[in-house]
């Protein structure tokens, strides 16, 4: 990246590449990517409308360098090569992300759904992985060996070239006051938006596309489409700047309108680009509108921000209709004005709630429960606030998206409730539910001089031995959840049985340490004297309970026979 202060297009671009990217690894809804499918769709449409008003472009440059050598002036006649050099490098970059995004619907991929002409399959992700990063993802310092290496070189050239083709027709002086045209491709070290820092350790390839679904690469081929003909455009103005003076026919003006995108998410701002085709530098036009506006080429194009408002999206649905206006008036060689006019929609969606977490779909009651909760498309501006029923719920410090949900016990569900802090107004984007289980019992295990015992009862023990008996947590629990996955045995009597007498207490065990495998042992030979072969040795475990992360015992739910261990006297 350019060092300095970012320009207002480099910052959409970061912002939109960061929104592109912030599916890496989650759980996806298919609302959300169907919004991605709606999002490539219109990035696509964006792209063909660059592509016609540069072309048409070019062909006003070569016309009005034409003009000019019909009346004898040869002096912008290289142009009429250059135009089309320009044009067509363009042509070659864009053709080959097409190219790219065009093997996308290739069976071996996403597939292609006859009906729709649409990605059939949204969600894939594993061939997608492989059609972008090769075999070997490690390969080439983590970049992989497959399409996204190819893609960053292709882009890092073009954008090489636009450089030295721009300061070719300026004196030597690089566009953006002399940084040159943004890197289009950046790792995320050099990327200021993205701020995990174990994503800054990663390549841009594998950040990219690493298990994303095939529709937000989609999307994002169609950004960097996108991309290319902006540059082009600022290239092409500048060509065009260097015509010694109106020779354009303009029969008629048309006011045109290139938005980054149809689809905007609310609270962020939709940005369109606006220009008057065949206008010259004695007709510079005066712009106006909704919004902000910044102007741009010398005053030939502008920049309009308008914020998407939440307001047009009806009640109980996730979007709506915003409506704009802008307008330009151009001077006309009588001294008067003409005055253009547009007026356009732009969709406003609100934003989703992404969750990540080793078991998305329920919660652990009186359990540390992990989420990451995230609004990706707020990017910077996410600064939340969840709050549950049923529940405790704790903001972690390593990070303002991740929080730890503790449902009570005996709670059979637990609803979350997401807001956005936006100064004093906490703005509700949306709730989730999750259905709350108690955890899985652990098991009791006993062990005979140190070797465990899986054999009929009762269980037959030498006169000598030493008995441990041991809480075996759930595998899975314990690794999902070790700071939950602690027990802890509250002791044990001990009584022996001979005969047909009643059982006599001979002893007692205190209580085990909480561990996340806690033990008793009884030495026999301590009570030799009570026991004799033949006789039945009852070890009764007062009870065992679960320390949670806040170290609060919660009783497992045994039955009093199952906590009752009988042993024979060999």
């Amino acid at each position: 990246m350019a060092s300095g202060k970012l320009t207002p297009r480099q910052k959409m671009i970061n912002l939109m590449y960061l929104v592109l990217t912030a599916l890496l690894a989650l759980n996806v809804s298919a609302e959300v990517l169907q919004a991605f499918q709606n999002l490539a769709d219109s990035l696509q449409h964006t792209s063909e409308e660059f592509r016609k008003n540069n072309q048409e472009l070019g062909s006003s440059i070569k016309e009005a360098v034409k003009r000019e050598m019909e009346q004898g002036n040869n002096k912008n006649a290289a142009l009429l090569e250059e135009v089309d050099k320009v044009r067509a490098k363009t042509d070659s970059v864009t053709g080959k992300l097409i190219e790219y995004a065009m093997a996308l619907y290739e069976e071996r991929i996403a597939g292609k759904d006859p009906e729709t002409g649409r990605l059939k399959r949204l969600d894939e992700r594993e061939n997608n992985y492989r059609f972008w990063m090769g075999k070997n993802d490690a390969a080439n310092g983590g970049r992989g060996e497959g399409k996204a290496l190819e893609m960053h070189q292709l882009l890092d050239s073009f954008v090489s070239w636009a450089n030295r083709t721009y300061a070719l027709y300026s004196n030597g002086k690089l566009p953006n006051s002399g940084k040159g045209f943004a890197p289009l491709v950046l790792d995320p070290r050099d990327n200021p938006y993205v701020k995990e820092k174990e994503s800054k350790e990663k390549s841009w390839e594998y950040f990219t596309f690493h298990m994303t679904p095939a529709v937000a690469n989609l999307a994002v081929l169609y950004k960097y489409v996108n991309d290319v003909y902006v540059i082009e455009t600022d290239i092409l103005n500048l060509l065009k700047s260097k015509l010694s003076q109106v020779t354009f026919k303009i029969d008629s003006l048309v006011l045109v309108d290139a938005p980054r995108s149809e689809i905007v998410v609310a609270g962020m701002n939709y940005e369109t680009k606006v220009f008057v085709a065949a206008t010259s530098s004695e007709a510079k036009p005066t712009y106006l509108g909704t919004g902000t506006m910044k102007l741009e080429s010398g005053g030939y194009s502008a920049i309009f921000k308008i914020p998407a408002s939440a307001r047009v999206i009806p009640q109980g649905q996730r979007k709506g209709k915003q409506e704009y206006t802008v307008a330009a008036k151009i001077p006309k060689a009588d001294g008067g004005f003409q005055e253009l006019r547009l007026r356009k929609t732009f969709e406003v969606v609100m934003p989703e709630i992404v969750v990540t977490s080793a078991a998305v779909q329920l919660l652990y009651a009186e359990c540390g429960n992990d989420l990451n909760i995230d609004v990706p498309a707020l990017g910077e501006l996410y600064n939340p606030r969840v709050t549950a029923d049923n529940a405790q719920v704790i903001q972690l410090p390593q990070s303002r998206k991740k929080f730890r949900i503790v449902p009570r016990s005996g709670a059979k569900s637990c609803q979350l409730t997401v807001s956005n802090l936006s100064g004093d107004q906490a703005i509700q984007l949306g709730t989730l539910t999750y259905k709350v289980i108690n955890p899985p019992r652990p098991s009791i295990k006993v062990l005979i001089n140190g070797s465990p015992y899986n054999g009929p009862v009762p269980i037959p023990v030498p006169k000598a031995s030493r008995i441990d008996v041991q809480i075996e947590p759930d595998k899975d629990f314990s690794t999902a959840l070790p700071e939950d996955a602690r027990y802890v045995i509250e002791g044990a009597e001990l009584k022996v049985k001979a005969g047909l007498g009643g059982a006599v207490p001979i002893g007692s065990v205190s209580a085990s340490k909480v561990a996340a495998k806690p033990v008793i042992s009884v030495d026999l030979s301590n009570y030799r004297r009570n026991l004799q072969p033949g006789n039945l040795l009852a070890v009764e475990l007062s009870k065992v309970s679960r320390a949670n992360f806040q170290n609060k015992q919660i009783p497992e739910d045994f039955k009093i026979q199952e906590l009752s261990l009988i042993f024979e006297i060999k």
